[in-house]
């Protein structure tokens, strides 16, 4: 036990020093667990993931816009009118695009997607940080 900063005699917890080991084996749990959840979307939710991941493929490099801190509304809604174009899919085209149910799917899935790469894209940033 330490005296840390006028905090008195409290125990000391290594919450922040972890082996690397430990960071491999939970962002496996993390990644096994994100494609557990993928394997229950629908054929529809897939095959459009499926368009996702080839496009965040492409972005996903040091710099990209899809790692700032405060990404782009703009390119995410871009991303979405061009996968929203490539997805054979019928729907009732009596609204603008960006009110389809099956567009704005597509809007949550990308967040979906870049939020677990930007979550991975941290973890590997900070793992050889030191």
């Amino acid at each position: 036990m330490a005296d840390r900063e006028g905090l008195g005699n409290l125990p000391i917890f290594d919450t922040e020093i972890r082996t690397s080991r430990e960071l491999i084996a939970q962002e496996q749990r993390q990644e096994d667990d994100y494609q557990y959840i993928i394997r229950m979307y629908s054929a529809l939710a897939r095959e459009i993931l499926d368009q996702i991941e080839d496009a965040c493929d492409q972005m996903e490099y040091d710099g990209s816009r899809m790692f700032d801190e405060y990404m782009d509304r703009t390119m995410l809604l871009s991303m979405a009118d061009k996968i929203y174009d490539k997805v054979n899919y019928q729907e009732k085209e009596d609204c603008p695009k960006q009110e389809r149910k099956l567009h704005q799917m597509i809007v949550i899935l990308i967040g979906g997607e870049i939020y677990h790469r930007r979550c991975r894209y941290r973890t590997k940033k900070n793992m050889f940080r030191s």
